[in-house]
């Protein structure tokens, strides 16, 4: 029997759906990682949070978990003896600071960990992370009473307040000088399937590894191959902890696992990155350290297109991912950066699109099955 629904309730349900409210559906097992790995602070050299997360993701899958020497997690899905060695990368670290020193007025200074813009470090909430445990600061801006709007505070002159009057009423809180500080930033979804927060640089790519390992545990796919999982520390100041983590892995090809370069947005520049948010994962051809194998592309956008994924290619001269790294072990590596769409990276807010996110994973899940050993051997061979 038909039943008439008033339209005011109909209006009201549709204001009310996750994709118009922003809210998660629940049992949302990829956001509520995302979340939590988004608001942990865990600045390069200081991923310890971070990792414990990765840590328990592993485990839960039934994967034995180590750390080699500067801290990176490695964990396989074990394959036939003999198959190849397939190394997924994504990194725990995210960019932030390291307290310098502290002022009598009791003002923190800090040098930076990793790539920002000048003008994205004022007015802003940070965390310092203490042996006493977080504590909060805020890099204040100058009043426009005082200063001209057109003012770029120099990153050097840049401090942060933590309420203190003196430097004894800093060190009291605990903060010392290398204590690591984080952005601090909640996790959002916010309308359109679509997340905004913190460190999605590279939190993303870490769902991607997680979410991929739970897909094909679950879907008891029989692997021609043995896949590491590596959660690598320090990518943003030098990709040490990839460096390091390959000569554990000893891989025959690598993926990495990370955010892209949106510009579909006001200001935007093509010509400088080719992204946008909802057109599917992304790889990179070219960036500042890497050129992609040619056939390892080839491949992929093939594997792609017979299931119909949608595909992206970025070509940057600026940004490095932990690829060039797996790339260049040993005598020379098949690589490929697999990224998903971000925007404003490197700050306090960067935004993604959850279907890019899924449709990264659907071709992990599609296209780690088909790298047995003919297969590697040929993507390798020039």
């Amino acid at each position: 029997m038909r039943t008439r629904v008033p339209l005011m309730l109909v209006c009201f349900s549709l204001l009310m759906s996750p994709e118009v409210t922003g809210q998660a559906q629940p049992g949302d097992r990829v956001v509520r990682l995302l979340e939590e790995l988004s608001n942990a602070p865990a600045p390069s050299g200081f991923e310890g949070p971070v990792r414990e997360i990765v840590e328990r993701e592993l485990r839960a899958a039934g994967l034995q978990v180590s750390t080699d020497g500067l801290g990176s997690v490695i964990a396989a899905l074990a394959g036939p003896s003999g198959g190849p060695r397939i190394m997924l990368a994504a990194h725990l670290d995210e960019v932030g600071g390291m307290v310098r020193y502290i002022t009598p007025e009791g003002m923190v200074k800090f040098r930076l960990l990793g790539g920002w813009l000048d003008q994205a470090l004022e007015d802003q909430r940070w965390t310092i992370l203490t042996g006493k445990g977080p504590v909060l600061a805020v890099s204040g801006i100058p009043s426009p009473h005082i200063y001209s709007s057109d003012r770029v505070t120099p990153r050097n002159d840049v401090f942060l307040d933590v309420g203190a009057r003196t430097k004894e009423e800093a060190e009291a809180l605990g903060i010392r000088p290398g204590d690591g500080i984080a952005p601090a930033s909640s996790f959002t979804v916010v309308p359109g399937g679509r997340y905004v927060g913190k460190a999605m640089d590279d939190r993303v790519g870490l769902v991607l590894m997680i979410e991929t390992l739970r897909r094909l545990k679950e879907q008891g796919v029989k692997m021609p191959n043995t896949v590491y999982f590596a959660g690598t520390v320090q990518e943003e100041v030098g990709l040490r902890g990839a460096h390091t983590a390959v000569q554990d892995v000893k891989p025959d090809l690598g993926i990495s696992l990370e955010v892209g370069l949106a510009s579909d947005h006001p200001g935007g520049q093509l010509d400088r990155a080719q992204e946008r948010l909802g057109a599917g994962p992304t790889i990179y051809l070219a960036d500042a350290q890497m050129l992609v194998n040619l056939k390892l592309r080839d491949f992929i956008l093939r594997v792609a297109a017979e299931h119909h994924i949608p595909m992206q290619t970025e070509v940057t001269e600026g940004g490095s991912e932990d690829c060039a790294e797996l790339q260049r072990f040993d005598a020379g590596k098949p690589a490929v950066n697999l990224a998903v769409a971000t925007r404003y990276l490197h700050s306090h807010n960067s935004m993604l699109a959850r279907r890019d996110l899924d449709q990264a994973v659907d071709l992990l899940v599609t296209l780690l099955p088909l790298l047995d050993a003919k297969t590697v051997a040929e993507i390798s061979r020039f």
